[in-house]
């Protein structure tokens, strides 16, 4: 986990830098926009989040997350000020949460982890099968995995393909296991999709896809035989996928 900190108080810095510590995520410390702004643009596509003040020297939390929606690849930002008064323009400004500060570090942490909530992306190259964990591509993409992870679910996105699956979110411990690990050819999850659920059968070669859709009597067996089989694969998917 790599966490962009912008905070200018001295205490609040050291305060942030030992819950990090404690929590084990990476981070890089800003004491205005500026240092912030920078960087996210030193290091575009290493941050999972932005931890935000508002109230800064140099250039205001708000300015830099303008900036850096307009200069960098999306990354989730959460605005962390004792001013409830910004809220509106913190989302209006392309921040994605706001938490008011000070708050309970419990509380902190439920909001880190809900923010950095990732898709799972499977790539084939030459029969050799990789997965990896990418961050949302928008607000919209992040809102998405928020929702799907209240249920339990992830998006699965086969590069290469247009094609997306909503599937349990153990499930590509499975796949690994069945694909990497064992050598299969072929690894079965399930689609839990609303439009089309059904039994995908996925392809070593090439991530080639076929899907049997099931009939609403048969779906709900199939998800809680499958259930059952991701909890044998419970294993946290930031200590199995490269980040």
């Amino acid at each position: 986990m790599n966490i962009l900190i912008a905070e200018d108080t001295p205490f609040l810095q050291l305060l942030n830098r030992e819950l990090m510590n404690h929590w084990g995520y990476d981070f890089d410390m800003a004491s205005n926009g500026i240092e912030a702004l920078d960087f996210a643009l030193e290091n575009e596509g290493k941050y999972d989040l932005g931890l935000m003040d508002i109230e800064m020297p140099v250039m205001n939390g708000l300015e830099a997350a303008q900036l850096i929606r307009q200069k960098v690849k999306y990354f989730p930002i959460m605005a962390y000020t004792s001013n409830p008064t910004y809220r509106k323009q913190c989302f209006e400004c392309g921040f994605d949460e706001f938490i008011d500060k000070p708050t309970a570090s419990e509380s902190l942490f439920k909001k880190i982890n809900e923010l950095t909530v990732k898709a799972v992306l499977l790539h084939s190259e030459n029969n050799n099968i990789s997965i990896e964990q990418v961050t949302p591509m928008n607000s919209d993409d992040l809102n998405e995995l928020r929702a799907l992870k209240q249920k339990g679910l992830t998006k699965l996105k086969l590069v290469g393909t247009d094609q997306t699956f909503i599937v349990h979110r153990n499930i590509q411990n499975k796949i690994s296991s069945d694909l990497i690990g064992e050598g299969k050819e072929i690894s079965e999850f399930i689609d839990r999709s609303i439009q089309e659920p059904g039994r995908c059968h996925l392809y070593k070669v090439n991530l080639h896809v076929t899907k049997d859709l099931f009939i609403p009597e048969e779906l709900e067996e199939a998800i809680k035989k499958e259930d059952e089989i991701a909890i044998s694969f419970s294993k946290s998917t930031d200590k199995n996928l490269p980040k």
